[in-house]
């Protein structure tokens, strides 16, 4: 089962935007860190100095750190407490970041970076679950329900807005769904209020229904990236769009030489191809017996892939695998393909390879 395989996915949305999250605060810390050379030697610059100004204004920074962190801290506490009520603390606890236990402040930056992320993150998906799982009717037992740092405006609001505010953490609000809902508020109770709340109802989930996919799809492009870079693999830019529109992404392995994996995605039959190519050249497209070691090594590594992916709520179920050899490796004009970083000394040596077997 080495050879091409083909598989359909299926997307677990609360998981995969989740996992996305928790990739993204990853992604914040690691670019603060990179950054911490600089924090170092403003930091340095400080403990040298002995001008009263300066001392001061290194106080007041660590104060700001400070508050930061407990700020971040308490709303992520916050939206634990909604995830709880959802009964989701458990998926959501596992994605907050370790407090560093030192004092250095590019530690500290960090921190406050990654978790600045996922509780933004969070927050919006939090709320859109609690949008997505709400009843007909808003009333004041359902609000009561929220942390009362979310409920402050909804206890005075009209129906219109309270169920507008359902979906005001999705960004601007639809000019349908704001018209008809002023429309509603300025109705007298009766028939016609009724039908148009109904609508605004129908209007405000079909919002929500299509804004989550939307955004489900996107993240499983995040989730597809890091997934491959957690197994060691090179990567290629992928886009946000490659499971909206479909498309194409290679990666590779350390040591593949010529070879790596095509993934064709396509997003409207929720289907994934995965095949190992070779780069060849226009003059040289002989085919080796290199091939199939690809493909059996490919063959091994896959189902770690597929296990990775599916943790992360991106699940994959192979629908047609062909065994090694029974269709030639695809070779591919080297032009044609993503270049990466060590992929020149490799090809040397696979072309050094292949001559002493042949």
């Amino acid at each position: 089962m080495s050879g091409p395989k083909v598989a359909i996915f299926g997307l677990d949305p609360f998981t995969v935007l989740l996992a996305a999250a928790a990739i993204r605060a990853g992604q914040a810390v690691a670019e603060s860190h990179a950054r911490a050379s600089d924090y170092a030697a403003a930091s340095e610059i400080a403990h040298q100095s002995n001008t009263s100004r300066q001392i001061a204004a290194g106080h007041e920074a660590i104060v700001a750190r400070d508050a930061a962190v407990a700020a971040a801290e308490a709303r992520f506490a916050e939206l634990l407490e909604l995830a709880n009520g959802l009964g989701l603390a458990d998926p959501v606890r596992a994605t907050r970041l370790d407090r560093p236990h030192s004092d250095d402040p590019a530690l500290k930056l960090a921190y406050i970076s990654g978790l600045e992320s996922l509780v933004r993150d969070l927050e919006a998906l939090l709320l859109g679950e609690v949008a997505r799982r709400k009843q007909a009717q808003v009333d004041e037992e359902e609000v009561d329900q929220l942390p009362e740092s979310l409920t402050q405006e909804a206890r005075s609001q009209t129906l219109g807005e309270r169920l507008v505010a359902r979906i005001s953490h999705l960004g601007e609000i639809p000019a349908d769904i704001a018209s008809l809902a002023k429309e509603l508020d300025s109705s007298l109770p009766g028939e016609r209020r009724d039908l148009l709340a109904s609508e605004l109802r129908r209007r405000i989930q079909m919002h929500i229904d299509e804004t989550v996919a939307d955004e489900v799809r996107k993240a499983t492009a995040t989730v597809l990236d890091q997934s491959l870079k957690d197994l060691g693999y090179e990567v290629e830019p992928i886009s946000q769009t490659l499971f909206v529109e479909g498309g194409v992404v290679h990666f590779r392995g350390a040591g593949w030489g010529d070879y790596m994996v095509r993934l064709r995605i396509d997003a409207k039959g929720s289907a994934a191809n995965f095949n190992v190519v070779r780069a060849v050249d226009g003059a040289n497209a002989e085919r080796s017996v290199l091939d199939h070691l690809a493909e059996d090594r490919w063959c091994a590594e896959f189902p770690k892939l597929l296990a990775t992916l599916a943790q992360r709520g991106v699940k994959m179920q192979v629908t047609r695998h062909l065994a090694a050899g029974e269709l030639p490796v695809q070779l591919v004009d080297r032009g044609k393909l993503p270049r990466f970083a060590d992929e020149d000394d490799e090809s040397s040596v696979t072309r050094l390879q292949e001559r002493a077997i042949k």
